[in-house]
């Protein structure tokens, strides 16, 4: 099948070009693609913490940050930490940090985050996590690719987080020590698995515990060529998925959030998901629909901002 791949590329360029109307495509489509074919190869071994694969995949992503032009906002883009793993051991990470200033707030930032790590080789078997989370990881080097040329009124972040599959510890390390004053990052927008979906559903969770987002996501939800559904972010149990991904940590600091990911499908946490069974053409729309939604945040920070300080003046 390898002999295929070069042909299935094109295919889906071909695809885009063809379904994809003039004004959407400010996305970079066989970037992104081919960004997720690299960081779910065989050669990334599975991008688990404190691996020789998980350090190519943070120098691959790395590499892309340089050739999109945008800067790291302390000495280096790595930001490596420290933490404890379930059972007790040191787990050594690296979160990867990228800054693009703001035009008319520079002080206040949004975080636009996703996890580059995945569960690596287990008994010789690859786990190559092409939805869990290159699918993430290439979308938001897409969206900072398009921010780059279409300027923010708000600082953006581009954070790639180490380890969320040891406990989302990238995400705690980064909210203990945050690279900027904490109560200068206003959101979060987090992805994780956005690659595929048999339903053709992405959902958005975290309009109930931050009703400021649900009008932004409602616009989106129906103009949006995705089956956008709201919800996950209430109850208790797996149907809540506040702390399931690298959100939980910025929403017990009370910054309000929005997820984007779809419902675990039969490859999840399997050597199965694979850049094989991404469907391109989903892929696609959800960038582009997660596009529409930072766009229309950043303009909207202003509603946000009240809600951010409030939480801030009712610390736990």
């Amino acid at each position: 099948m390898k002999s295929s791949k070069p042909v299935h590329l094109a295919l889906v360029a071909l695809w885009f070009t063809i379904a994809t109307p003039v004004h959407a495509q400010a996305i970079d489509s066989t970037r992104l693609i081919s960004d997720l074919r690299v960081l779910s190869a065989d050669s990334m071994e599975g991008r688990r913490i404190g691996t020789s694969g998980n350090a190519r995949a943070r120098a691959f992503i790395e590499n892309a940050i340089n050739r999109i032009g945008l800067r790291p906002l302390k000495a280096s883009l790595s930001a490596p930490f420290v933490a404890k793993s379930r059972a007790g051991a040191d787990l050594h990470g690296v979160n990867i940090v990228s800054l693009l200033r703001g035009r008319m707030h520079p002080d206040r930032y949004i975080v636009i985050s996703a996890h580059y790590d995945h569960l690596g080789v287990r008994n010789g078997v690859t786990y190559n996590g092409a939805d869990d989370n290159a699918s993430g990881s290439a979308a938001v080097l897409a969206l900072a690719q398009w921010y780059k040329y279409h300027p923010p009124e708000n600082s953006m972040l581009f954070v790639w987080f180490d380890g969320e599959e040891s406990g989302l510890v990238g995400a705690k390390a980064f909210v203990e020590q945050p690279p900027v004053p904490i109560e200068k990052i206003i959101a979060n927008v987090n992805l994780d698995m956005v690659g595929r979906n048999a339903k053709g559903e992405l959902y958005a969770s975290g309009a109930s515990p931050y009703p400021v987002m649900k009008p932004l996501l409602d616009s989106l939800a129906a103009s949006t060529r995705v089956k956008l559904i709201l919800g996950h972010d209430t109850g208790s149990g797996q149907n809540n998925w506040i702390q399931q991904s690298d959100q939980g940590p910025f929403h017990l600091k009370k910054i309000p959030f929005v997820y984007f990911g779809v419902e675990d499908h039969p490859d999840y946490h399997k050597p199965t998901d694979k850049f094989e069974r991404i469907e391109p053409g989903f892929y696609f729309r959800c960038v582009q629909t997660i596009n529409e939604f930072v766009r229309h945040l950043d303009l909207a920070l202003d509603r946000v901002v009240p809600v951010r300080v409030a939480g801030l003046q009712n610390k736990d």
